[in-house]
Order: structure tokens, then sequence, then C-alpha cells
């Protein structure tokens, strides 16, 4: 039993590690988010493995009940998590890692196929074996949900805090800049960005001429599953954002004011910094 428990520890600890990469301080790496948002939907959706778990515990209780429903419950295991595969599968077809989705799909049903025809014509597996998968399904989902209900809060926080400590050089040459020529920037395209948020998820600043001043801004995963979230700094604190940039182009003034959905606002301790969220 200390075995199963070592695994579980270690399966839940990958998971959990997984959630949170994306907040850690580093490189950014492109498939952090989306790997990041399948296990958070996994630690929510995960927990329908806990009711059918306990059941499994009280069906299989005595030998009768155990040769009775032992495997048929394996088999409701499987297809639960074929239903939660494609619950997961959201996170990468929304965030445009369809070839990504389509693999991770493309596993989960070979192993689950593979699975369900051991499983469909055998006699009842070993009883120990069935205890070790309800212990699984039942921690597993719950250590990883309470690590996101307990941390992921202060996981963006600090994230968020650290890219924008690490936006100061960045802003100090843009200020620098405004004193050498007289003007702000109007771009800072470039192949390559030699100032870096520093955060795993994070992919770089974005800089916009805005009025007399610019905003300077960046895209954190938000503790949101449902939400955007953009993070900007305005030294005049004339923070603006749209959703779509076809409403930048086609209007203007309070009809664009009233189209931005940038009104989900939270003023942050950094000076002249906000968050954005957009449903």
């Amino acid at each position: 039993m200390s075995k199963q428990f070592s695994f579980i520890i270690l399966i839940s600890a990958f998971l959990i590690f997984c959630m949170f990469r994306p907040f850690m301080p580093g490189r950014y790496d492109q498939l952090a988010v989306p790997i990041s948002f399948m296990v958070q939907i996994f630690s929510i959706t995960g927990l329908s493995w806990v009711p059918l778990g306990a059941l499994w515990l009280i069906s299989v209780r005595d030998e009768s009940g155990f040769r009775k429903w032992g495997n048929r419950f394996l088999i409701y295991a499987l297809i639960l998590s074929g239903l939660l595969a494609l619950l997961v599968s959201v996170a990468p077809f929304s965030q445009n890692n369809t070839s990504f989705a389509v693999l991770f799909l493309a596993f989960v049903s070979l192993v689950l196929g593979m699975a369900y025809g051991k499983i469909k014509n055998s006699a009842p597996l070993d009883r120990s074996f069935h205890r070790a998968i309800l212990i699984y399904l039942i921690l597993i989902p719950l250590l990883v949900f309470t690590s996101r209900f307990l941390f992921m809060e202060r996981a963006v926080q600090f994230s968020r805090d650290l890219a924008i400590r690490n936006s100061a050089g960045l802003i100090q040459k843009i200020e620098d800049y405004f004193k050498s020529h007289g003007q702000y920037p109007v771009s800072l395209q470039a192949l390559h960005s030699d100032i870096v948020p520093g955060v795993v998820g994070i992919p770089g600043y974005f800089y916009e001429p805005n009025g007399q001043a610019y905003n300077l801004y960046f895209k954190p995963l938000s503790d949101e599953l449902d939400a955007d979230e953009i993070v900007m700094y305005n030294k005049q604190d004339e923070h603006r954002f749209s959703a779509h940039d076809l409403d930048l182009l086609e209007y203007s003034g309070e009809a664009l004011a009233l189209r931005r959905g940038d009104r989900r606002r939270l003023r942050l301790s950094a000076p002249h910094w906000i968050s954005i969220k957009f449903e």
C-alpha cells in the first residue's frame, strides 16, 4: 500500500507542477499554458471520479459484490475517463493548439481502447488491483483540486508581480527615448525581445502609443478559466483595451468605448498598473 501512495504522490506532484508551471520564473514555454489549462480543467472535472470511487468501494466490499461489479466499475471508469479527456481537450483547442489536442485525444483513445479490450472479457481482476485503482480515483483529483483552490490565486499574483518588476528596465528605456527624441516610439516591434517578463507562461511585453503616453502590457494566464486577462501600464492612467481588432476599425468615440469590453478592472499595487479581464 505504501508503494501505491508513493505513486499517487508522484502523479499528483507532476500534475500540480504542470498546473503551476506557467506562473514560475523562467523562459517562456509555449506549451506550458495549454498544459496548465488542461490540468486545471481536470482538477475540477476529475472530481467526478470521487463519487464513482466511493460507489465502487461500497459495491465491492465483499466477495460477491466484487465478482458482480468489479470489472463493470473498471469499464465505467474508462468511459468517464474518455468523457473527461474530451473536456480537458477543450483547453488546447481553445488556445489554437489543435495538433496538440488531436495528439492528446489520440493517445488517450489508444490507452483506453487497449484497457477496455483487456477488461471486457476477462475474469474480475485481483482485489488489490481494484483497491489501488479506487485510491487513485479518489485521492489524485482531490489533491490536484485542493492545490488549485489553495494556491492558484497566490501563484497568479506572484507571476504578475514578477512580470511587473521585470518591466522596469523597459519602461526606463522608453522614458529615456522620450527625453532624447521628444516623443515616445511609434512601435517596438522587432524579431527579438531584449527585455522579457521572465515568467514561463508570459510570452513578452507589448507596446502601443496611447494619446500623449503609451500602453505597456502583457497577457498572463488568468486564475479564472473562462476569462482572458491583460495587465497594463499607462503612466497617465488612461488604460484602454479592446477585445476585437475590428472594433477599432469600425467604431470610434462612445460606440467604441461601449464595445471594448474592458470594464472588469482591478487596480494593482504597482503604480499605474491595472488588470483587465475579458469573459
